[in-house]
């Protein structure tokens, strides 16, 4: 019979437990902290004033989760990182540290981090997605890239995004983000929609470097009809695949 590992998160040499919906368990927590008083409240006395005071002091939501033992208070992931950016104990200072490195790595482009980032996932179609978003921009820069040598220049470069966003996503990508409630259009998308994109913003920087085209209307031109050609191919894929 398989035995269930019970969620957890690695937080330096630690492994904090986590419930089914992600939260943590806030005594583990605590204590990788160096929060020892706090940690023994929240294992022992979460009802006293003092955890409440403790909680009220941080800003913690009260939401208890059963870990065998009974309902236990947690933290979000997000309460713990402010936790440990807010204390003063030696673990909370090499957290503080790893916080300051992994911010720089993330301002200057490490890709080794997205690749760490991506390994922590359990999830292989959100490696899947990762891979497709960055196809995506990558094909979008080919495309901007190639208009500009073809003597694309001004509205030319949003008109381009708008025919692919349009082509494929039905709708402009303000609409878009108003109705998946994202901040980026790229983070809205699906695994599909990214690699549709991929595939017509390439497909289109390709038939430009190959041919004769130039300037805006003859590269929106060109564009539009590539899209048209890709929607065909994708609706013809899913009538055979139905």
């Amino acid at each position: 019979m398989l035995k269930t590992v019970a969620p957890s998160l690695p937080v330096g040499s630690a492994r904090l437990p986590l419930s089914e919906d992600g939260r943590l368990h806030a005594a583990s927590a605590l204590s990788a902290l160096g929060l020892t008083e706090a940690a023994q409240w929240a294992r022992h006395d979460w009802e006293s004033p003092h955890w409440a005071a403790f909680e009220r002091s941080h800003q913690l939501s009260r939401e208890l989760r059963d870990f065998g033992a009974g309902p236990e208070p947690t933290l979000s992931v997000a309460e713990f990182v402010g936790l440990a950016a807010r204390s003063d104990t030696a673990a909370a200072r090499r957290m503080q540290r790893r916080m300051t490195e992994t911010y720089a790595r993330a301002l200057t482009g490490d890709i080794r981090l997205a690749a760490e980032i991506a390994e922590r996932s359990s999830e292989p179609l959100s490696r899947s997605w990762l891979h497709a978003r960055l196809e995506s921009q990558d094909a979008r820069r080919t495309l901007m890239s190639a208009a500009a040598r073809h003597g694309g220049h001004g509205p030319i470069f949003g008109q381009l995004g708008s025919v692919s966003n349009r082509s494929v996503l039905g709708k402009d990508s303000a609409t878009l983000r108003r109705e998946r409630q994202v901040k980026h259009t790229r983070d809205g998308l699906s695994t599909d929609e990214l690699r549709r994109l991929a595939y017509l913003d390439a497909a289109t920087a390709a038939a430009l470097e190959g041919g004769r085209v130039q300037g805006n209307d003859a590269i929106l031109d060109l564009h539009r009809k590539v899209a048209e050609r890709e929607r065909q191919t994708w609706a013809g894929g899913l009538d055979r695949a139905g």
